[in-house]
């Protein structure tokens, strides 16, 4: 898995990895010491990243609260979700996910595609075979961030207005709250010009 941080001029935040992980990722932890981001998953399992981030961004995330992350196969979006971001060692002495105001993940395909098109920076945050220099090029080389392709299921359900959304995503470790075990992927229902009239 190799994974790019993204950054916007307004302390917007996204991460995209090159392939979707087998759950969905429910939260983005920043050490605001080491400065290292972890991705946390519904049953508590997560994934370290072994790129910190730059000292010169750290404000930028402080301020963030929430990441965007996107996954990409083939050079197309396969998925994309809006998740807290919450830190440890908070220099500000906020508690731990106190001041993220988006306390579960959610779908958000649309806002992610117009987040890359607002991204004036980039850096490696994770890659499978640190000794490769051919691994520190951007995941997106080739890629448009302002034209990003959808894969073909995806582009179905965005035409189709049925892009799934979840419910019942289990909060981040630490926000509280009935967290269930499993993430229900529910698609919206349609609705034709006869319903509406």
């Amino acid at each position: 898995m190799n994974i790019d941080l993204f950054l916007t001029g307004a302390s917007e935040a996204g991460i995209v990895c090159d392939a979707p992980f087998k759950a969905p990722v429910v939260g983005v932890i920043l050490d605001a010491q080491t400065l290292n981001l972890t991705l946390e998953f519904p049953d508590g399992d997560t994934y370290h990243m072994n790129i910190p981030v730059e000292e010169s961004r750290r404000e930028k995330l402080l301020f963030a609260h929430r990441m965007y992350v996107g996954f990409l196969e083939d050079k197309m979006l396969v998925d994309s979700f809006e998740v807290p971001l919450l830190y440890l060692n908070d220099p500000y002495g906020s508690e731990f996910g106190q001041n993220s105001p988006l306390a579960k993940a959610k779908r958000s395909v649309v806002a992610f595609e117009q987040f890359m098109k607002r991204c004036t920076f980039a850096q490696s945050l994770h890659r499978d075979d640190l000794g490769n220099e051919d691994g520190a090029r951007s995941i997106l080389r080739g890629i448009d961030p302002n034209k990003l392709q959808y894969a073909p299921a995806l582009a179905r359900q965005i035409q189709m207005n049925a892009i799934p959304k979840l419910e019942n995503v289990p909060q981040m470790p630490g926000l509280g709250g009935g967290a269930t075990k499993q993430a229900k992927i529910v698609t919206r229902p349609q609705t034709s010009k006869e319903d509406e009239e």
